[in-house]
């Protein structure tokens, strides 16, 4: 069983959660009939459980039931050569299942592509590489077609384009590349 996202699991829930881990019993919602759990757990979490312990919002002894073999999967900003790796395997797979050919990118855009830290990891890339897919199949993809898919929030993205702080400028180009 694969439990996402389990340092945001509230405390009362850990407790409930660490029965079950410890006995394998649990009972379904509306029964009392007690039923008996074989799952082997597979936890993931962004967080540092070990400073949610210590915070007091991770229970100690649910940490150490689920921490019997830990792995750690860097975020895609400390992966260079993987952001490369994951385009060309997601920009060939929506090709393929979109029966159109892959999108390139220039030398501009390659470069931002490789700068570019991901906030939102392997997630977003793929999601990035849909859209781009649906955008632009079989095209090349520039800079700034590039830049317009990446996370507003980033500064980089936008203010390092030639028309950032001119209003017009953007709304002009917006405009452009719109139609």
């Amino acid at each position: 069983l694969f439990l996402d996202e389990i340092g945001e699991l509230p405390l009362e829930l850990q407790a409930k959660l660490l029965r079950v881990l410890e006995n394998g019993e649990y009972q379904r919602i509306g029964e009392t009939q007690t039923r008996h759990s074989k799952a082997r757990i597979i936890a993931a979490t962004n967080r540092d459980l070990r400073e949610e312990v210590r915070a007091t919002h991770f229970r100690i002894d649910l940490y150490h039931r689920l921490s019997v073999f830990a792995v750690r999967v860097p975020p895609l900003r400390e992966l260079d050569e993987d952001r490369q790796l994951l385009l060309e395997h997601f920009s060939e797979f929506y090709a393929r299942e979109t029966a159109q050919k892959a999108f390139k990118f220039d030398q501009k855009a390659s470069q931002r592509w490789l700068a570019y830290h991901f906030p939102g990891n392997v997630r977003e890339l793929r999601n990035i590489i849909i859209r781009l897919t649906a955008k632009y199949a079989g095209q090349l993809v520039d800079d700034m077609r590039l830049a317009a898919e990446l996370d507003l929030m980033q500064q980089t993205a936008i203010s390092e384009l030639p028309f950032a702080n001119d209003e017009d400028g953007l709304a002009s180009h917006a405009q452009r590349h719109l139609q």
